[in-house]
């Protein structure tokens, strides 16, 4: 039929409209150029990270937005004595490590340039505490004492260097050093980097610990340029070996390098020595593969960084959309429980109805058997049975008190069977609570009319017409005296159905509209916050050159024909 065929063209086409919504989505986040506006990338994470309470990521996003402004940030890594602080200090053309400034505390170093020399403390919160390079252990054992302040993020050493103005430098502590806050501190460093400097220790090169460390590395999408240094402790021979041991494990020939007398020769001025120290050729290295290319790599770690962060974010996502998957089976489990219930609802009325009246005629029975001990016997056949009026009245009063009881009484138990009933429907407490209530005006009609039968004449009648003539034993004046009850069936029980059908018509509106709230809520979310986030982290992951998580929201590969 038309329907069907329809429906079938929904479904040939749906494939077709979620990849070309897709794409645009991805698009959306290009500029101009074709490029990711990384910019308007990091503020659209911030802003979900702000509304969604993730502090992580809201500062993870302020560090970017600052990263991306700043020149290349180069981390040189390795093990422990591996000669990084040494290759630092020959890069730079200062003696900076050796002059006591890189604290031996565990801390990330970065080395910028500046006008004057100085060392800035700067903490997570991004406040800073500056001084002079002999004041740096001093600012490190204050910053560290203030037990309630937020942790040291890292030191900068400035100072005035040509070669620090096209790129920064960060120093960890080295890694295998059996110390995990160097560990934790030396892969820190690695996040944070745009490009990777590893040194090797040429007589140690090629351990399974490096090999770790240079895959995960590679695994974030950084550029990483070993570097085998101390190559002047080895022959030749030895040298050309281990250089093929280090490339056939890591994929690429490291420098081979000797940072000590490339440092010595460098602020001796002997140009000779320099250049045999291989140095010269590590640093035109850098500068075709790192330094030219370092908008580049700024933005493809940055993006790396920011693709990360937004992990976290989407996790939390996928999280509440799984949150919200279980909340609408719930709903539906809700309304087909709602459903099953209205046979035994109708049945609660009936069953609660006939307690109601059996606990009304042990009121009238009870009430009779009172009477027998108050009433004044006839003293001949031609006289009638008697009560005083204060009797009477007391008599009246307890009746009333008994049947209010069991009115009482039938409120609970209807109360209760309807919780019952409802139990897979609303919380119990609920249920009692919204009965009551829609009992609350019935009970009291119907109550009232009790009454005003009772008081309206038919205790009289029975008091004056009946009782002088009736025979004297309980079950027949109970009976004579139900008479004066109200009509269950005709006064309370069309009232019943009406709080059934008000019951139930206001937990299915409930169902329903907290069913709509979720899924305009899933709507929403899937498109104004979790589609354009994805397609952002695909936009990213192209950026980067870095492999998409498996999680549940990793969108399919575009089609690139």
């Amino acid at each position: 039929d038309r329907r069907s065929a329809a429906q079938r063209w929904a479904e040939a086409d749906r494939a077709r409209v979620d990849a070309l919504r897709r794409e645009a989505l991805r698009r959306r986040w290009h500029g101009p150029e074709g490029v990711v506006d990384l910019g308007a990338a990091i503020d659209a994470v911030a802003r979900f990270a702000a509304a969604h309470d993730l502090p992580d990521v809201t500062r993870e996003t302020e560090r970017l937005r600052d990263d991306l402004d700043r020149p290349l940030l180069l981390a040189v890594l390795g093990e422990f004595n591996a000669g990084k602080s040494t290759l630092i200090n020959a890069f730079i053309g200062a003696d900076v490590a050796p002059m006591g400034i890189v604290p031996t505390t565990a801390t990330l170093n970065v080395l910028r340039d500046g006008a004057e020399r100085l060392v800035r403390v700067v903490r997570s919160d991004g406040s800073t505490r500056e001084g002079g390079y002999d004041a740096l252990r001093r600012l490190l054992a204050d910053a560290e004492a203030e037990d309630a302040g937020p942790e040291v993020d890292r030191v900068e050493i400035v100072l005035p260097s040509p070669t620090l103005e096209r790129v920064w430098v960060l120093d960890a502590p080295g890694t295998n050093a059996l110390d995990p806050a160097h560990e934790r501190l030396a892969n820190e460093a690695a996040r944070r980097a745009d490009a990777v400097l590893w040194v090797f220790d040429a007589a140690q090169a090629g351990k399974l610990t490096e090999s770790a460390m240079h895959e995960r590395l590679r695994a974030q999408g950084r550029l990483v340029v070993p570097v085998l240094n101390k190559r002047d402790r080895l022959a030749e021979e030895e040298l050309a070996r281990v250089t093929s041991v280090v490339e056939e494990g890591f994929g690429v020939a490291p420098l081979p390098i000797s940072a000590r007398k490339a440092l010595k020769a460098r602020l001796a001025g002997d140009d000779a020595a320099y250049a045999a120290t291989g140095f010269p050729a590590l640093l035109a290295h850098l500068e075709a593969e790192v330094f030219g290319r370092s908008r580049v790599l700024k933005r493809g770690a940055v993006a790396g960084r920011l693709a990360a962060a937004l992990d976290d974010a989407l996790d939390l996502e996928a999280t509440r959309a799984s949150e919200a998957t279980v909340r609408r089976a719930a709903l539906e489990a809700r309304s087909r429980a709602l459903a099953a219930a209205q046979s035994g609802l109708r049945l609660g009325i009936d069953d609660t109805l006939r307690a109601f009246e059996r606990d009304r005629d042990a009121a009238f029975e009870a009430d009779a058997e009172a009477e027998l001990a108050f009433v004044r016997t006839r003293s001949s056949r031609f006289a009638s049975h008697g009560v005083d009026r204060e009797d009477r009245a007391f008599l009246a009063e307890v009746l009333e008190r008994r049947l209010g009881a069991a009115s009482a009484a039938f409120a609970r138990r209807l109360r209760a069977r309807f919780a019952g009933e409802l139990a897979g429907v609303a919380e119990p407490e609920a249920v009692q609570a919204a009965v009551a209530d829609a009992l609350r005006a019935p009970l009291a009609g119907f109550w009232g009319y009790q009454r005003g039968v009772l008081a309206g004449g038919a205790l009289a009648r029975f008091f004056e017409d009946t009782l002088p003539r009736a025979e004297l034993e309980g079950a027949s004046l109970a009976r004579e005296l139900g008479r004066s009850r109200a009509d269950l069936d005709g006064e309370l029980r069309p009232a019943l159905a009406e709080v059934l059908a008000a019951l139930t018509q206001g937990l299915r509106r409930e169902i329903e509209g907290t069913r709509r709230a979720e899924d305009e809520a899933e709507a929403l979310r899937t498109q104004r916050i979790a589609g354009p986030l994805r397609a952002l982290r695909e936009a990213l992951g192209e950026l980067a050159r870095t492999p998409i998580r498996e999680r549940g929201y990793a969108p399919e590969p575009l089609d690139r024909s």
